[in-house]
Parts: C-alpha cells; sequence; structure tokens
C-alpha cells in the first residue's frame, strides 16, 4: 500500500507536517493536488472560485511545490476532478491511505467523512493554525469575541508555538499510475484561466506564489529592508511596498506556515527588540487564528446571511437584489471613486489592503444595500489570497452578524480616502480619468453635487451617500 499525500491549501516542502506523517507510516509516498473541478464552474451567484490572478498565483506555487519536491526525489501528480468522486473511484481499483490536511470548511469535512465511508484510510494533520486541536486555551464554549480569545490565547504568555520542524526523514517515491483518463490538465486549466487576466500594471508591486517566493520575502520583511519597523503605521496605507507585510497569499495557500512566520517574528524580536510593530503583526496573525477556529466551531453557519446569531438577530430574508446596483460594482463604476478605485485595484492584480477590504465590504452593505455573501464571494473569485476563513469572517463581522458585538461597522468612504490617502496618490494610480483634479474636486465627485468636474466618461455616484460624509476634516 502507498501513502497519498494531498495536498490543498498546504503548498510547501518546508516545515511540512504532511510528509513528516508520510515519513513516519513508512511506506511509498506519492503527492498528489486536486483541483477542484467545481471551482472553475459558476456558482448559484454567478461566480466561479479561480479568479485570473488567483489562478496564476496558484500555477506558480504548484510550479515551485513541483520543483521542491523533485529536490528530494519525489513527483507531483495533478489533476482536476471532484475530489471525493476521484479519490473514492481511485482507491476502488488500488487501494492506499492519505494524508492530508485537517478540514477547515465544512466543504473539505464533508469530502474527508465520505472518503472514511467508503473504507479509505484518512489521516488528518494539522498544518493550518499556531494551535493545535488539544492545546485549545477555552474551556468550554468558543468566545464570542476576538478581544476574549486574544485574552485567553495571551494568559499565558502567548500561544505555546511548536517550533517547525526540519526536514524530513527520506521518503522513497511510490510508482505514477496512470490517472487522467484523458481529463484537462490542471496547467491547461489555470492557463485558461489567467488568460482572462489583463496584467499588472509594471510599476505595481505584487509577488509570485510559491514557497520560494515566500521565504524570500519574508527574510527581506523582516530582516534586510525591517519594513516590519513601522507596521503598526502603516499598515493602513493603501499603494506602495512595504507598508503591509503582503505575507496573506502565502499563508492562504500554505507556501508559508503561520507557524514559520510566527518564528520568524520571534526571532526578529530577539535580533532587534520587541515593540508595538513585531507585536502587531503577531496580532494579526491571532486574527487570523480566531476566524480559523471560529470556522471549525460554527461550520456552515458562517455562510447563513444571518451569520452566527451571536449578538444581533438578522432578517429573516436577504434584501431583494438590484441588478443595476451590482452591475456597477462588478464594472467597478459606482461613480464614487475611492470605492471604484479599491475594485480596480482588486480586479487587476488579485489583491487589496486592509482599509480597502474593510471599506469595500461596508459600501456593499451599508450603502448598497446587497447580500453581504455576494461580496463575500466577489473576494473569494478575485483574492490571490482568499482564505476561507478570514474572508467570510470578516465580512460577517462588517455585517454585523458575526462576532462583533457593536452589530456592524460602518466606514464613510469620503473619510477613510480624505484620511488614508491625504495625497492622492492611490486615486490618481487606480483613476487615471480622475488625475487633473484637485483634491476636493475628487471629494466633491463622491457627491452628485460633483457633476461641474465630472470627466464625460465617469459616472455619476449610483447611492446617495449621508450628508455627514461630506464633513471631512
Amino acid at each position: 500500500m502507498i501513502t497519498v499525500v494531498w495536498f490543498r491549501h498546504d503548498l510547501r516542502v518546508q516545515d511540512q507536517p504532511l510528509l513528516h506523517k508520510a515519513a513516519e507510516l513508512g511506506a511509498p509516498v506519492l503527492p498528489l493536488y486536486v483541483l477542484p473541478e467545481h471551482w472553475t464552474q459558476p456558482g448559484p451567484e454567478g461566480m466561479d472560485r479561480l479568479g485570473p490572478a488567483k489562478a496564476a498565483f496558484l500555477q506558480e506555487s504548484l510550479a515551485d511545490l513541483e520543483t521542491s519536491l523533485n529536490s528530494i526525489g519525489l513527483p507531483l501528480v495533478t489533476v482536476v476532478a471532484c475530489p471525493r468522486t476521484f479519490l473514492i473511484r481511485w482507491h476502488e481499483a488500488t487501494p492506499f491511505q492519505v494524508v492530508t490536511a485537517e478540514a477547515d470548511a465544512p466543504e473539505e469535512l464533508d469530502v474527508i467523512q465520505a472518503l472514511r465511508s467508503e473504507g479509505v484510510v484518512v489521516r488528518e494533520v494539522a498544518t493550518r493554525t499556531l494551535l493545535s486541536s488539544s492545546s485549545l486555551p477555552w474551556p468550554g464554549r468558543f468566545p464570542s469575541t476576538f478581544s476574549r480569545f486574544r485574552k485567553q490565547v495571551e494568559r499565558e504568555g502567548g500561544p505555546d508555538v511548536m517550533r517547525p520542524p526540519g526536514a524530513p526523514a527520506e521518503l522513497t517515491p511510490a510508482e505514477v499510475p496512470a490517472l487522467t483518463n484523458e481529463r484537462p490538465s490542471v496547467q491547461a486549466v489555470l492557463t485558461a484561466c489567467r488568460d482572462r487576466w489583463q496584467r499588472v500594471p509594471e510599476d505595481y508591486f505584487s509577488l509570485p506564489g510559491g514557497e520560494t517566493a515566500a521565504r524570500q520575502w519574508l527574510d527581506q520583511y523582516l530582516f534586510e529592508d525591517r519594513f516590519i519597523a513601522h507596521y503598526k503605521h502603516t499598515r493602513n496605507q493603501l499603494i506602495g511596498t512595504g507598508y503591509s507585510s503582503r505575507l496573506s497569499a502565502a499563508l492562504a495557500w500554505g507556501c508559508l506556515s503561520v507557524r514559520h512566520v510566527w518564528h520568524a517574528i520571534l526571532e526578529y524580536e530577539q535580533a532587534f527588540g520587541a515593540d508595538q510593530h513585531s507585536y502587531w503583526l503577531r496580532f494579526e496573525l491571532l486574527w487570523r487564528e480566531f476566524f480559523h477556529w471560529s470556522l471549525r466551531e460554527h461550520g456552515a453557519h458562517v455562510f447563513r446571511y444571518a451569520g452566527l446569531g451571536l449578538f444581533a438577530k438578522a432578517p429573516a430574508c436577504p434584501p431583494t437584489h438590484q441588478p443595476a446596483l451590482w452591475s456597477a460594482w462588478c464594472e467597478a463604476r459606482t461613480g464614487l471613486p475611492f470605492i471604484d478605485a479599491n475594485l480596480k485595484e482588486l480586479m487587476a492584480t488579485g489583491y487589496l489592503s486592509n482599509r480597502g477590504r474593510q471599506n469595500l465590504a461596508s459600501f456593499l452593505i451599508h450603502d448598497l444595500g446587497l447580500d453581504w455573501r455576494l461580496g463575500a464571494r466577489w473576494f473569494e473569485h478575485h483574492l490571490v489570497d482568499h482564505d476561507v476563513a478570514s474572508n467570510w469572517g470578516n465580512w460577517a463581522y462588517i455585517a454585523g452578524v458575526g462576532h462583533d458585538a457593536q452589530g456592524g461597522r460602518r466606514f464613510s468612504p469620503t473619510r477613510q480616502w480624505w484620511r488614508h490617502d491625504p495625497e492622492g496618490r492611490f486615486l490618481r494610480y487606480w483613476l487615471p480619468a480622475l488625475r487633473d483634479l484637485s483634491r476636493e474636486q475628487r471629494l466633491a465627485l463622491h457627491f452628485a453635487a460633483g457633476a461641474d468636474a465630472r470627466p464625460d466618461d465617469y459616472p455619476v455616484p449610483i447611492v446617495a451617500l449621508p450628508d455627514a460624509d461630506r464633513e471631512v476634516t
């Protein structure tokens, strides 16, 4: 019998518990990546899960994973299929055991349970979190707010994070079977997805996918350029290099483990001293941890319109869909420059700043009055760093149906732009048609009264902002 190491969101070789577990089992090893075929098919909202930039990042990550596996004598088999059907049929023909990561979302859990029900031995290994399920710091019920979670985790001096292991013991490669059955290759599918992409502007800072690039960037960010030294002050900027860690995509796809990043920050603190900036980056990793354990705790409730039901009772039915508003959003033609600029960045690059994400979520929910789950799906399609727990948890938080005791957050798009883009660099970059307007004229465009300065091809606002949003100073 062979051991199939089924990679999902853990596309790395270093600090790889899956390979260590496979080494313990002693059988020949076959690494496998299955691209779920439903990711390329539109869901009920009309969106698939593989936007162009996201597909490009995954393609680069898989290529790097294959190179790294080859360097330790292992192949990488990749297929496009329904994971459940593919693995069960293969197992019926040639029995094997599976080593894979613990399930994050109900969809993954259902597949693993289905495999076991068909007699497949599946060994789940923790690869995605700082904490292990055996060392959770909360007794009984999961904390209802991040603040309670953080205090419980930090009460004993912070999370007891296991140090990343070294390279696995020698692994024996298994013979590669013929599995494709004339299926389209992963390479072909991802290339077709990324070919829809209008490339990122040449002067835009972005990172390629893969463990190699991620490790190089982490070292540069922490130790060479020491960008972390101003992290808390700059993390809400909108444009530039080094203002945020840009580690989210590598963490989302598992090109880096969160344990590796955590210990790298501790090494930085030992070398240069701990301060509010290094703490704040670890603080953000705890937010990620919080949403991961929340998803495991609440399961499918995370994806309901009514959310978790912890604090506020949401209406039983979602709001009536408004196609004109949704189309304007999808085309980045809402007529509100700050919103349109963020939408354009997301569609062009697959990335969005922390401040941009919060403002887009607030605008779609509280100003457009659309179903918050549409926005979460939109992000899932586009974001290269889409992480199901963090993305859906944050959208529910802004909508007031997640872990926010205040019942939701609305951000003024005018005040936010005025505060976080004081020189107008972000708006000028993404909306060149507005480049020659003064700061005050760009602000006026957020309101119908700004018609005198509006370029002919720039739309009027699709919704009226509250009068209070005019007060920006």
